[in-house]
């Protein structure tokens, strides 16, 4: 597996990745490859954004995308996507991706990493060296 920089031609086939990761249980979520796409350029188009892609050997099989979120003394990298292929995920591919985004911050002096999870991931996340923080997400929908 070969992990690297998305670019801008590499955006439609990451957006394939996502519509694949989010029709599955839990989320059972109905992206069109127009808002994926959308997705994925509006989050490389924040401050110093970051994507990195996980290819096979003929495919993009997982990305993870975030940008800097600076606060008062250090940057925190707030991940907004990690997805795998839906026939790929326990494969070790998120785990991959979120080594070489741990390199890559390292690299770039980002201190902190951040996301924001459902439960069912959290066991994941703790295998990767994550814990929960004293936050909670709020959340209301408006009309």
């Amino acid at each position: 597996m070969i992990i690297s920089r998305i670019t801008d031609t590499d955006i439609p086939a990451v957006s394939e990745v996502l519509l694949s990761a989010y029709k599955d249980e839990p989320w059972n979520e109905n992206w069109t490859k127009e808002r994926a796409i959308i997705r994925i350029r509006a989050i490389l188009c924040n401050y110093k954004a970051a994507g990195l892609k996980a290819n096979d050997e003929k495919d993009i099989v997982g990305a993870i995308l975030g940008f800097v979120d600076p606060y008062s003394n250090e940057d925190f990298f707030y991940v907004s996507e990690l997805f795998v292929k839906s026939e790929r995920k326990g494969q070790g591919i998120g785990t991959a991706l979120l080594d070489a985004l741990y390199k890559y911050l390292k690299a770039n002096n980002i201190q902190a990493i951040q996301l924001i999870s459902i439960k069912n991931n959290f066991k994941f996340y703790k295998q990767n060296g994550m814990e929960k923080d004293m936050a909670d997400v709020l959340y209301k929908r408006i009309g």
